[in-house]
């Protein structure tokens, strides 16, 4: 549990450092990250008392969650925010590429969303002391062999439900609703080199949003689009190219990031860590 606790404070403090741009994130990691770790401490002790035995298997036993739904979700999600956290500092400390770093705010924004998945199999206490992070409210758990049903009232009161279906080492597919309109659609598949994964999402006033993800190691693509309908569904035989199609993406491979920004220019330039990386 400590793991996912640490998981969740990371994206967490990902997205609040989007949100205020990256610049501004020095000066506000510390009042977030004292939150937010208040937060995930509380949550760590009513776990622990309330489930202890879920909680041992995770901490003591890394063999018994290899084959979990929050395992699984685990792994990619550490694989990606390791790429992800790359390819934003070089966007961000080069000049000419600075601004297409908020292009990630939907993906951020997108794992937060998730947050829930990485409950799924842990049971009710936990999912509840989780979710407690995220300020939601009257929330409910359902387990049935493989799928999984979580409910929740956000901090704007609407009532949020998120399924998913894991196939055993091999995929877990989830599907979100607000006030019972279906408004989210996820994906994420192991390959023969990793990770692939899609995130569609409809807004409020019908904006629609759709990331596509390939992991491999150290490297990743990243692709940013808009779709009117549901894309298709993931296979798992996908190369680990395939969010180039998207009009805008970025990919970081060894120490070179290259893309197409989201007004058609090119770009490749060699990553250099900043300080702080």
């Amino acid at each position: 549990m400590k793991r996912i606790l640490a998981i969740t404070l990371s994206i967490l403090l990902l997205t609040f450092a989007m949100t205020g741009c990256a610049k501004a994130k020095d000066a506000a990691d510390e009042t977030v990250s004292e939150a937010v770790q208040g937060a995930v401490s509380e949550a760590a002790s009513a776990v622990e008392s309330a489930d202890s035995d879920v909680a041992g298997a995770v901490e003591e036993n890394a063999a018994a969650a290899v084959d979990t739904a929050s395992a699984f979700y685990s792994a990619y999600i550490e694989d990606k925010s390791a790429v992800l956290n790359k390819l934003l500092d070089g966007l961000g400390n080069n000049a000419d590429t600075a601004m297409s770093a908020l292009s990630f705010l939907g993906i951020s924004m997108s794992d937060l969303y998730l947050l829930p998945v990485l409950y799924f199999g842990l049971g009710e206490s936990s999912v509840s002391a989780g979710l407690a992070m995220m300020g939601a409210t009257d929330v409910t758990y359902q387990e049935q062999g493989n799928n999984y049903t979580i409910t929740y009232k956000n901090s704007d009161g609407q009532q949020v439900a998120l399924t998913g279906t894991y196939d055993s080492g091999k995929s877990l597919v989830a599907v979100g609703s607000t006030d019972g309109v279906e408004n989210v659609f996820a994906e994420t598949y192991r390959t023969a080199f990793g990770y692939v994964a899609q995130f569609y999402s409809i807004g409020d006033d019908g904006t629609t949003s759709l990331y596509q993800i390939a992991i491999e190691g150290e490297n990743g693509i990243f692709g940013i689009a808009t779709s009117d309908t549901r894309p298709a569904a993931l296979t798992g035989s996908e190369s680990a190219d395939f969010p180039k199609s998207a009009k805008e993406w970025y990919a970081i491979n060894g120490s070179t990031i290259t893309g197409m920004t989201s007004d058609g220019k090119s770009i490749s330039f060699e990553y250099v860590p900043s300080e702080d990386n």
